[in-house]
């Protein structure tokens, strides 16, 4: 089996941690690519994780090495060598969502969700098409969000948890006004649009990638699906 280790750079603990990880693989006969791997371990944490996915280096399955605090690793740094092995021998697999945002010329992938949020402290309207219905309201911006990111900032601006193995899209409207306009729950083959009458910051699972302009709009579907060792 060909697994590839990705780490955080910025995070001290992960370059030890590397090595061990890299002796006890091969201790264990897998073997340690850069290229065609069958799994992706990613040292770091959950943010780590939306990185290199944003960076498109994840391939196969992933694994993901966290510390406490860390909500999608399967694995925490003080617990992997009891662990990572018979996650990988168990050869079981969950599939998620993801979504593409696309902007122009360019896309993005998103594991948690695609933020729209106000630049400064002023209210934004937000003019928003799910499958060619047009809506609006005035807020501080609106959350897309998997059912993997169901439980992160959609969950804190209102929204409910979805399971992470169920295929649908949430909606969030982040501080609506007068709470006009509540989370809603589409299909995933849904096709969904966004834009505002402001400048707004853009941000794909807390990685912040522009301010749009007023107008500027976002088109967001289902992208390709993606595992989790489980």
């Amino acid at each position: 089996m060909k697994i590839k280790i990705l780490r955080n750079i910025r995070k001290e603990w992960t370059k030890n941690l590397e090595k061990e990880l890299v002796l006890f693989l091969k201790s264990n006969s897998f073997e340690i690519v850069k290229k065609g791997a069958d799994i992706t371990i990613c040292i770091g944490g959950d943010g780590t994780i939306f990185y290199f996915n944003h960076i498109n280096s994840i391939e196969g399955s992933i694994v993901g090495i966290g510390s406490e605090s860390s909500h999608i690793c399967q694995i925490r740094k003080d617990n992997w060598k009891k662990i990572l092995l018979p996650l990988i021998l168990r050869k079981k697999a969950e599939t998620r969502i993801t979504l593409i945002a696309t902007l122009g010329k360019n896309k993005f992938s998103a594991i948690n969700d695609i933020v729209l949020h106000t630049a400064d402290y002023r209210l934004i309207r937000v003019f928003y098409s799910i499958d060619s219905q047009n809506k609006s309201f005035d807020g501080d911006g609106i959350i897309l969000s998997t059912p993997t990111g169901s439980t992160a900032y959609a969950y804190s601006a209102g929204g409910i948890i979805i399971d992470e193995p169920v295929e649908a899209i949430e909606l969030v409207p982040i501080c609506p006004y007068k709470r006009l306009v509540s989370p809603s729950i589409v299909h995933e083959k849904s096709e969904i649009s966004f834009y505002s009458d402001r400048i707004a910051d853009f941000v794909i699972d807390g990685i912040f990638i522009k301010k749009l302009k007023a107008g500027e709009k976002i088109h967001v579907k289902k992208g390709k699906s993606i595992s989790f060792l489980v």
